[in-house]
């Protein structure tokens, strides 16, 4: 618990500034997460390292390629149908893959697309986040980080109902709620102190934020299911050792990754609507 705290108090002291800084500095240093945690998904689902290393070198390049389109398109407004040529260029390598490259099969080929998406996208949400300030950032870190922390301290103390025993035997339904709830009422407090009245799209009233806190709590949960199940699956603790106490980008970075595109998936659809 002590590594714990002391990486996560360091990860703080260099993230903050960052997204306080934002520009190129927060672009290189998300592209560089994305490209990690792409990497730590393909270490996963590539344990004896069958595969030719210029398949890790492609699915890298794609991740990184996907994050820039998204981050621009995010920021910059650039065309749509650059993020659907995104996609036809992710098809078209992984065929040639699968046709060429015989340790490549159909399983490898599906796994292409979680090692170069769910990174990407998730960490072009987070800078598309951030762009809207340090306090809606922090809004979003905010309820990941508390739900993560009240829903395991509720769940050692009160947790009876198991939550997905086949996933994570430890989280309970108590656990889930009270990190929900006191998520809530952290954020509910942020919003207030720092007088915010709007994300992007979304503008706040009392019920927004009630809605929006509790659908970001369950969704940051969800990706910490997803994390869970994929290792799990792979019989391994964690992702890589990167962060100590913490394990790798994707475990510490699981749940602001799904949350993170959730928010950014409503800001869009209101923007639209």
């Amino acid at each position: 618990m002590k590594q714990r705290i002391i990486t996560g108090v360091i990860l703080a002291a260099v993230l903050i500034p960052l997204f306080y800084i934002g520009g190129v500095l927060l672009n290189m240093l998300l592209l560089l997460l994305t490209i990690g945690g792409s990497y730590e998904l393909y270490n996963m689902f590539n344990p004896e390292r069958k595969l030719p290393k210029i398949t890790l070198f492609i699915e890298l390049i794609i991740s990184g390629g996907v994050y820039l389109t998204l981050r621009e398109f995010y920021v910059n407004q650039i065309n749509s149908e650059w993020l659907f040529l995104s996609i036809v260029a992710i098809i078209v390598i992984s065929a040639l893959l699968f046709i060429f490259i015989n340790e490549f099969d159909d399983q490898k080929y599906g796994e292409l697309f979680i090692t170069t998406l769910y990174p990407s996208i998730g960490f072009g949400a987070i800078y598309a986040t951030a762009e809207f300030g340090l306090l809606i950032i922090g809004f979003l870190f905010l309820i990941t980080t508390v739900t993560d922390i009240f829903a395991y301290f509720i769940g050692i103390n009160f947790g009876k109902h198991r939550l997905a025993i086949h996933i994570s035997p430890k989280k309970s339904i108590e656990g889930s709620i009270g990190g929900t709830v006191f998520a809530l009422i952290f954020t509910s407090a942020y919003i207030l102190l720092f007088d915010i009245t709007s994300i992007g799209n979304i503008q706040l009233t009392p019920i927004i934020v009630i809605g929006l806190v509790i659908l970001l709590s369950v969704m940051g949960q969800i990706g910490d299911l997803i994390a869970s199940k994929f290792k799990r699956a792979s019989n391994i603790k964690d992702f890589s050792q990167i962060f100590p106490g913490h394990g790798g980008i994707m475990d510490r970075f699981d749940s602001v990754l799904f949350a993170g595109l959730v928010l950014m998936l409503i800001n869009n659809l209101v923007g639209i609507l």
